[in-house]
């Protein structure tokens, strides 16, 4: 039984964090938003949900991004379906809605997914 219950464990720790991202992609909340532009002076926040075709496609380059810029700009991922109040308060209104933020100001957006190299373009202009 004990075997069953340390297995269940690691099984859960193992699992949450894998169904949600890789590399150093972060969670963005309603309860945490705040916290994440007020600390940080960059911030990309991709507007996602996991029924969202365009939106699993594009996970793995912002997992990329998260590594390749890691100390520089935090990339998070926000559930549209999880955080309503976040949603409304950046008008999504469609997905993948990705919204680049510097010093607390979205300065751009990328709506739809879209190749790594835009992305990097738009990141890289961020942090000038």
């Amino acid at each position: 039984m004990k075997k069953f219950l340390v297995l269940a464990a690691l099984f859960t720790a193992l699992a949450i964090p894998a169904t949600f991202a890789k590399g150093n992609t972060v969670e963005v909340t309603n309860d945490n938003y705040q916290t994440i532009v007020d600390k940080n002076s960059c911030v990309v926040i991709d507007f996602w949900a996991p029924w969202c075709g365009p939106c699993r496609a594009i996970a793995p380059t912002l997992d990329e991004l998260s590594s390749e810029y890691a100390g520089k700009v935090v990339i998070g991922k926000c559930n549209v379906d999880e955080n309503r109040a976040l949603t409304q308060k950046f008008g999504i209104r469609s997905i993948p809605a990705i919204f680049f933020i510097k010093g607390g100001k979205v300065v751009d957006q990328q709506i739809g997914a879209c190749e790594k190299s835009v992305l990097k373009a738009k990141i890289d202009k961020l942090l000038k």
